[in-house]
């Protein structure tokens, strides 16, 4: 994916954001933040990066920069309006260069309405737990359908997959919601990944 060899100052001429995600207890919003700004090469690819388990790949890319410790995949790239979720990090042999797979996707603003939860009061008795919305950065990607069935399912709902970052954790029933749409259902949760979170989600085309 990226060159063979020493790392050349000269390799690197573009300009790219690292993020970190940030919380605002404020605004109960997370948000992807500039954490520094580092020179790299970006190489876009042919071929998608599959970066959903159960959903469709998008276009991939190749990042090289200059070893960044604080690095992880818990993080993201922006390369002017082009945000890049990592889905691989390598440091070369010499230890001279980062090589980083990456997807180019589209996040987008997202309202989570968590239903409530079952907890217990002073006598050990059931009560319902409510828990208050927030925001937070998503991606919204087809899910992959695998047999005929899934297109008849299909035809009668919208169903979509939800990438999220891991600290977004949501359960089945909540609602999540961009922009004034009508909200998404969660229907199932995808949570190994050490990284990343996914959720399917859904809405009924009458919605």
């Amino acid at each position: 994916m990226a060159q063979k060899g020493p790392l050349l100052a000269d390799d690197l001429r573009q300009r790219l954001e690292l993020l970190e995600l940030r919380f605002d207890q404020e605004k109960a919003a997370y948000t992807w933040e500039v954490r520094r700004v580092c020179w790299g090469g970006v190489t876009f690819e042919e071929r998608s990066n599959l970066f959903s388990s159960v959903g469709i790949g998008a276009r991939g890319a190749s990042i090289v920069i200059r070893p960044d410790r604080l690095l992880t995949l818990h993080g993201a790239v922006r390369l002017g309006e082009q945000f890049l979720f990592l889905t691989s990090i390598v440091l070369s042999d010499d230890r001279s260069r980062q090589e980083i797979r990456a997807a180019v996707c589209d996040p987008a603003t997202l309202t989570a309405r968590p239903q409530d939860r079952t907890g217990r009061d002073a006598y050990n008795r059931p009560v319902a737990v409510s828990v208050p919305s927030f925001t937070f950065p998503g991606i919204l990607t087809e899910k992959y359908f695998r047999n005929e069935a899934d297109d008849i399912y299909r035809a009668e709902v919208q169903q979509r997959v939800l990438v999220t970052p891991k600290v977004i954790v949501l359960r089945a029933g909540d609602l999540v919601q961009h922009a004034e749409e009508a909200p998404y259902t969660v229907r199932q949760v995808l949570d190994l990944d050490p990284y990343k979170n996914e959720y399917v989600v859904e809405r009924s085309w009458e919605a």
